[in-house]
């Protein structure tokens, strides 16, 4: 707020002389007594009812009061300039003309604007406005009302030099920040049906970046831009500060440009206390919750804690120390849970191995080997190499157990005849990329049937009409063509796949690592596949390994 000392005005009118006091605005002085009886003396005013006086001095409503009942002479408009202290407004009232008196016109605010100095930010539309305020109050005493006043010329401000900054060139707004301020101006029927779109476990947003990534660059300090008072005094800009940023592990300048800096890994882009740096492993101090959220990261992911029903999807590591219950699991390498997995939300997927205490109603597939150290109850595990419980109790008892090579465990089934199935060989991620491959394959071949059938009906024509097809016709033999070699290069992606999974098939079946391993006791209830050959067990087995020959399973001496 600008500040502007109170002021006072007297006004003659039919009934008699009026006095107003106006407070004043922001920290301005106000209206002080002996100012108020000087102007009175001036007047000549007699008559005076001094009590009234006194009270408006005190209120300051800035409404008119009546302290004479007699007019005074004829009396010119008046013009009161006033300046901030700083020299940056300089505010105009006016008084309109008594008795007939002089008008207030623009020329005479100029000329008073020019005894006071002030030459800079003349706001010329307002002044024109106040001074037909003043014109019109002749005719209408009801602008009287409020006072003629208003801001005529407004200072430039310094704008100071800014320092020297890092500017970052890499995303740094949430997803779930963008999703708010989508629906902030939709109906109340569109929040709800969107809040129930929105997962809000997507609290924490990390900044993935790969190697190369252009991170940051500096932005050198700048000079700023000097400032005038409404007087036309200069008020001088400060320059900017050089600042020297600290360029953390991860980060190196671009060989082409050193004040541009790069990641020199993949990993997180981290930017803190002026120093930028990329992180190849995302670590937690203690559990997952609502404050960390799903969690997103190109490296791996250490969490020094448990997790609940989150998503941690990695493109390296997960290394849990605690239990992952409920927990979704994506890793593009090993994954570690020092507790357990449990929970019928629990699901892991990785390429590497995976390793746990325990795995209870759970989902586990990985490429390697699944390592149990306790117990795998009533859950899925699918695995690309080896599935070994055999820690404490090595126990496996319940659900579905499948790998490509091996299952070993001190204990499989229980004695109520728990169904626990045990499968060698090939595994149902297998047969699903087979199923796929085999579509994908006959979509294509029929579409390249058609394709071909088209370009023989074309050239044929062609051959009619003397090697002269139409221009449509033309563009049609070229789009086929085209769809043609499109085809056929998808063709051979897809029978590779095809090839690799049929050879993997083949190497499982005559390999003779396929084997299911018990260092304990088999119980009844358990099932046995090895190679697509079954066998249900009918009576508890001890120290016993199960292989595939001539067609059937064979029990033979335990042989870890």
């Amino acid at each position: 707020m600008v500040d502007i000392d109170g002021y006072i005005t007297i006004n003659t009118e039919e009934d008699g002389t009026y006095l107003t006091v106006f407070p004043p605005k922001g920290k301005g002085k106000k209206v002080d007594r002996e100012s108020v009886i000087n102007e009175i003396k001036k007047l000549g005013l007699k008559d005076v009812e001094m009590d009234t006086v006194e009270r408006a001095i005190k209120e300051a409503t800035g409404q008119p009061v009546l302290i004479v009942k007699e007019k005074i002479a004829i009396k010119d408009g008046q013009i009161f300039i006033n300046i901030t202290p700083d020299e940056m407004f300089a505010q105009l009232t006016i008084v309109p003309p008594q008795g007939g008196g002089k008008d207030i016109l623009e020329e005479d605010v100029y000329t008073a604007l020019k005894e006071h100095n002030v030459v800079f930010g003349i706001k010329k539309d307002v002044i024109s406005k106040l001074v037909k305020r003043g014109l019109d109050a002749k005719n209408d005493p009801t602008i009287l009302l409020e006072p003629i006043e208003d801001i005529v010329a407004e200072g430039q401000n310094v704008q100071n030099g800014e320092d020297a900054k890092l500017e970052m060139l890499f995303d740094t707004t949430s997803a779930q920040a963008e999703e708010t301020t989508e629906t902030s101006s939709a109906s109340p029927e569109q929040i709800n049906e969107t809040a129930d779109k929105i997962d809000y476990r997507n609290v924490k947003s990390i900044q993935n970046v790969k190697k190369g990534t252009p991170l940051a660059k500096k932005v050198p300090p700048t000079n700023g831009v000097n400032g005038m008072t409404v007087t036309g005094k200069v008020i001088k800009a400060k320059p900017g500060n050089d600042v020297k940023f600290i360029i953390g592990k991860g980060v190196e300048p671009s060989p082409d440009n050193p004040e541009l800096y790069i990641a020199a890994i993949d990993g997180q882009v981290i930017f803190k206390n002026n120093k930028l740096e990329v992180l190849s492993i995302y670590e937690i101090n203690g559990d997952v919750d609502m404050s960390i959220g799903n969690i997103d990261f190109i490296g791996s992911v250490i969490v020094h804690g448990s997790v609940g029903e989150f998503r941690i999807k990695a493109g390296e590591d997960v290394i849990i120390d605690g239990v992952a219950d409920g927990t979704e699991i994506i890793s593009g390498g090993k994954v570690i849970v020092k507790g357990g997995i449990v929970g019928k939300k629990a699901r892991v997927i990785a390429q590497d191995d995976v390793t746990t205490k325990y795995i209870r109603n759970a989902y586990v597939e990985t490429e390697k080997s699944i390592i149990v150290n306790e117990a795998a109850m009533h859950s899925t595990l699918i695995s690309g190499q080896k599935i070994i419980v055999m820690g404490t109790k090595g126990l496996i008892v319940g659900g579905t157990i499948a790998a490509a090579f091996e299952v070993s465990a001190k204990e499989i089934g229980s004695k109520l005849a728990t169904y626990t199935e045990i499968s060698i060989g090939e595994t149902p991620k297998m047969r699903e990329e087979m199923q796929k491959a085999t579509t994908e394959l006959k979509n294509i071949e029929e579409q390249l049937d058609k394709t071909k059938k088209g370009i023989i009906f074309l050239k044929d024509l062609s051959t009619k009409m003397g090697g002269n097809l139409p221009p449509d016709k033309r563009d049609l033999m070229a789009k086929l063509t085209r769809t043609q070699f499109k085809l056929m290069t998808e063709q051979k992606k897809w029978e590779e796949i095809k090839n690799k999974l049929e050879a993997k098939a083949k190497e499982m079946q005559t390999t003779k690592r396929g084997k299911v391993n018990c260092l304990g006791t088999v119980y009844t209830g358990v099932k046995i596949i090895i190679n697509k050959v079954q066998r249900t067990i009918s009576d508890e087995l001890k120290y016993v390994t199960f292989v595939e020959k001539n067609g059937e399973i064979q029990v033979v001496p335990y042989s870890g």
